[in-house]
This record gives structure tokens, sequence and C-alpha cells, in this order.
């Protein structure tokens, strides 16, 4: 067998990767920074983030990604929550890594991103009612009220339909 044939044969044979997504927690006054996905007939909330590319520092995803997704400036601070989103069938897997965020003054705009609909700072007291991608709601929540804590916290599997 070659070379070709058996790198092809591992490639069938290995099962992909998760893909991991750095978000940032921008807080003003009472509020924070959200973007609003839309796809199809559905719409759902998520922290503004989005794909770590492979050679890429976490920090320069964030700062990369929220100038895509919002046009600000940020800069990285401490990582907070961590969670898996698996999908019950196993056809996807996301590990969601949130920092919290230091973002120049300025207003955010939408970014060009066909999904996104919305980016717009909404009060901290509604998380826990948000249609919010991961649904980690209550854990952000109760992270912003406690001050964030100097460790982060693995929230374990979660997964919206």
């Amino acid at each position: 067998m070659g070379v070709g044939a058996c790198y092809s044969a591992c490639m069938e044979t290995t099962p992909p990767s998760p893909r991991i997504r750095v978000a940032a927690i921008i807080l003003r006054d009472d509020m924070i920074l959200l973007v609003r996905h839309a796809k199809g007939d559905r719409s759902y909330w998520m922290l503004p983030g989005g794909g770590v590319e492979y050679g890429e520092s976490l920090e320069a995803a964030l700062v990369r990604e929220l100038r895509e997704e919002t046009g600000l400036e940020v800069r990285p601070r401490a990582l907070v929550l961590a969670c898996d989103s698996i999908a019950p069938d196993g056809g996807r897997h996301v590990v969601n890594l949130c920092f919290t965020a230091d973002a120049a003054d300025g207003a955010p705009r939408l970014g060009t991103d066909p999904r996104l609909a919305e980016v717009a700072f909404a009060p901290v007291g509604t998380l826990s009612d948000l249609e919010l991608r991961p649904a980690f709601g209550p854990a952000l929540l109760a992270a912003i009220r406690e001050g964030f804590s100097d460790r982060a916290r693995y929230l374990g599997r979660i997964w919206n339909e």
C-alpha cells in the first residue's frame, strides 16, 4: 500500500476532532454583549466569538472573532467557563471556552457573518430567560453575580436541540 493510500485509509477511520470555540463575556453596567444567530426559522443568542483556527492562540482567535462579529477591539482577560456541546448522535462536538474581556468604548455593530441577525447589550438578569446557546445562562449569571471567582468552572456536557 502506497503512502497516499495509507493516508486516505487512516483519514477515513479517524474520527473528526472537536471544534474549539472561544467567546467573550463583555459587561457594561448591568448589561452583557450578545449576538443573535438566525438559521432558517430558528433564532438564539450566543456570547460573541467563534472558532479557533489551526495555529492560532485562544487570545488571538477571540480578538479576531470579536472584531469580525461586533467591530469591537477587545482584550481577553480570564477563562471563566468551559463546557462541551456534544450532539446526542455524536455528529457535532464543540468545546466552548468563555473569557472575560475588556472592550474599547463604542457601540458594537453587526458583522458580516450571514448567520448573525443582531448584536446587542442585554440586561444580565435576563440570561436565565433567553434562548442561549449553549444553555448555560444560569451558570453564567451566577459567575457574573459572584464577580468571577479565580477558578474557571467546567460545566460538563451541555447540548441544545
